[in-house]
Formats: C-alpha cells, structure tokens, sequence
C-alpha cells in the first residue's frame, strides 16, 4: 500500500470514488488521481505529466506553481487568513492594482464589494444591488447563460441539466435570444439578422405594455457565454442593449467571472466591444488561484446598508496578495497582449481543422477563450463526438473542457502563459483525434 499526502490508499482513483459523492464531474472524465502541478502541467501519481487546458476552469491564469506565486506565498509573514471585512494593507495593495485593469469610465467612478469567495455569490450581490438601486426586482437574462450554482445565480441561468437540482427560485427571470446563428434555424442563421432579431425581441418586451414583461431592474449577460459554448456577444448585440438599457433605465450586469483577467487578449471581454457597464462580477483568476469573488460598479449605486451582503470569508488575505502578484505578472509580462498572439495562433489551426474534418463545425472565442464545436454524423451525435475526442486527448496526456449544447463544444482554459510548444502539442492531438471519429 503507498501513501499518497499521507492517505494509505489501495487504488489511487478508486478509493476517492468510493468515498466523494456523486456529484463529482471532472474526476469522472479525467479518472486519475494527481499529486502536484507545475506550469501548464497536472503531475499523476505514476509520475505521468498532463497538458491542462482547463486550468481549474479559468482559475489559474499564470498556470500552475509560478514561481511569482510560491515566492508571494513564501514570503507572508503573520497573516490575516480571514479578516472579514476589516481594511487591510494587503486588500488596499490588491485594490489599486485591480483598479488599474478596469476600462477608464469604470475605474473613474467605482465601488467595490468583496464577496463570499466565489462567482456565485458575486452574482447574488448584483442581483440583490440591482433590485436595491431600482427599486424593480425583474430580471433579463439570456439563452445559453450560466452564472453560478447558488440558488439566484441557477435563476438566471438557462441550462436544464443544472437548474434541476436547484429551488427553481426564479424572482421574474425573463429570457432573452442571445445570437447563435451556428445552430440557428431560417433568419437567426445569419449571424447580422441573428443580432437584429435579438435586439428586436429584446426591445418589443420593454416596449409593448402587452409584453406581459414588466421593465427589469437589469440585464445580465456574459460578453463570451462560456458554459454556454463559447458564444462571442457581437459588439452590436452589447452596444444595442446598452442603448436600450439607457432609454429604459435598466442597469447593463456584465458577468466576466471567467473571460476576465486578460483571457480575451483585453484585461475584460466587454472592452472588445466598447460598452459601458453598469455592474461587473469578476471571480476566478484573480485571486492568483485562491477563492475570491467581488462586485465592481458604479458609485453612485453604493446604496447599500451596513451588513446587506455579508460573509465570514470576505476579506481572503492570501487572495488579495496572490491576486495582486497575479496582476504585476501579467502586465509585467504583458500576458493579455500575449493572450491575444497566442489565441490568434490557435485559432489559424483550429479553423484549418474545422475545414479539414467534417466533425469539425465552427470555432468560437476570443484570445485564448476558444471553443470548437463539433457536428455528429448517423450512429454518432455531436455531443458524443466530443465526449470521444475529450477521452482520446485524456489519453493522450491532455485536459480538456466541454461545454455547450449537449457538451458538444470542445473548450479551452489554457494559462495566458501557455508555451508555443504545448499548444503545438495540443492542435496535433486534436487534429488526430478528430481524423479518427
């Protein structure tokens, strides 16, 4: 019998299956069990080294153990694990250096709320602040969005398969046509009518008082639906509901809680777009791989009450020190310009592959935020399609997401600092993978 951190086990994966519930996901896909990480790499017990494109799903942003990061940790001295919300030196670092990612109009006149350490609870907030400032309780959400596990996060998201093991707490969700013209039917196929269409469904609720809608206190919505598969918000599309939120008074949420922190090739997904927001949510990667979760908005929304969003593990020291590390890295090695080189990369080989194989349907993302979504054939839908390649890179020593309709979309969460060589590594997995369906 080994041990593995100090755990007499029999079976290296077995017995963490035999004991964790079945709510487990990624175990289940990648049935291995890991004993470190080292840059783009998760180390098995057997000593196998593994090519992680999923990243914690987003989380780590430099990869895994930085040399930056261990040293940061290394270096903290007497900490303040949890301090609430109690001001800090290491919270006041970590804020000046998030204000110095935001676009101008956002970082002139801002407030920020930490959080409980997740996405989740930074979509709550905005839920809760969006009602508080308006005074309207009303939701638009969008087709193909998911935003968090917590009871008002699975309101606002659209999947079935994870809504079902929720309250169904719903608080007047109305959902919107998000443009998607890869699966679209007749006019929505076209990806310029698509965004007509969506703006014109989206305008007809707010303005014919028979709409049986009433004005939402916001919208909320993912400039790049990740779950959802990879879906780019069009500029226009975002552009138009900005409009359309001034002229009715709705307050425009963006969720950037995994296309943030430089993913994209900009600092937020929404800057591809040049739209102003109202509300931002922001998680994941900017802790530096430690939970941390936080609301940025406009100041004059500051309505709340001492104590109307509150929790234990709101002021996460280790998050702000890592998160502030993270930040000085990424500008330091200007990773976000890196992001967008390296994705402009991927994606010439990924369009070759979608040319060349037909299982191959269309690619999606910005920077390194890309998806490919596969098509099926008779005997094989696309959502199995992508469950065999998903298998075959695994064997291959390589991690992958899926997501999307039917999971039929192969995603990537690759650090910003993937090699070039790993990449390489990764589109001839995927190019052999796809050739053998």
């Amino acid at each position: 019998m080994r041990l593995i951190s100090g755990l007499p086990v029999e079976r290296d994966f077995g017995w963490g299956a035999a004991i964790e519930s079945a709510a487990r996901s990624y175990a289940d896909r990648f049935p291995v069990a890991f004993r470190g990480a080292e840059g783009c790499e998760l180390i098995a017990t057997d000593g196998r080294r593994y090519l992680d494109l999923l990243c914690g799903a987003g989380v780590h942003v430099l990869g895994h153990a930085h040399p930056r990061i261990m040293a940061a940790l290394h270096d903290v001295q007497a900490p303040l694990l949890s301090g609430l919300d109690l001001t800090t030196t290491d919270k006041l670092a970590f804020i000046e250096g998030l204000l110095g990612t935001l676009p101008a109009a956002l970082r002139d006149d801002c407030r920020i709320q930490f959080c409980g350490p997740t996405g989740s609870d930074t979509i709550e907030a905005a839920l809760k602040l969006a009602r508080l400032a308006t005074g309207r309780s009303g939701i638009f959400a969008f087709i193909g969005g998911y935003h968090g596990m917590s009871q008002g996060a699975l309101g606002v998201s659209s999947a079935r398969g994870v809504r079902r093991a929720g309250l169904r707490v719903r608080d007047d969700v109305t959902f919107c046509p998000f443009p998607y013209p890869f699966r679209g039917r007749g006019a929505w196929a076209d990806p310029e009518a698509a965004i007509d269409l969506a703006l014109a469904h989206v305008e007809m609720l707010l303005a014919d008082d028979h709409s049986g809608t009433d004005i939402p206190a916001a919208m909320l919505i993912e400039a790049v639906q990740g779950e959802g598969g990879n879906i780019v918000a069009p500029p226009r599309f975002l552009r138009g509901l900005r409009a359309l939120c001034d002229r009715h008074g709705i307050l425009l949420i963006l969720d950037e809680i995994q296309s943030g922190v430089g993913r994209t090739g900009h600092w937020w997904a929404h800057q591809h777009a040049d739209v102003r927001v109202d509300m931002m949510c922001v998680a994941k990667g900017i802790g530096g791989g430690v939970p941390i979760g936080l609301l940025v908005y406009r100041s004059d929304l500051d309505l709340w009450q001492p104590g109307d969003h509150i929790g234990t593990f709101r002021g996460p020291l280790l998050a702000f020190i890592l998160g502030r590390t993270t930040i000085e890295v990424i500008k330091e090695e200007r990773l976000v310009e890196g992001a967008a080189r390296l994705g402009a990369t991927l994606s010439r080989g990924l369009e070759e592959m979608v040319a060349r194989h037909a299982a191959a349907g269309e690619l999606r993302g910005l920077g390194l935020f890309l998806g490919i979504e596969l098509c099926g054939r008779p005997g094989l839908t696309a959502g199995e399609a992508a469950r065999r390649v998903q298998a075959g890179l695994f064997e291959r020593g390589i991690i992958i997401e899926r997501g999307g309709r039917d999971g039929a979309v192969l995603r990537l969460l690759p650090p910003l600092n993937l090699p070039e060589a790993a990449a390489d590594r990764f589109l001839e997995g995927l190019d052999r993978e796809l050739a053998s369906l």
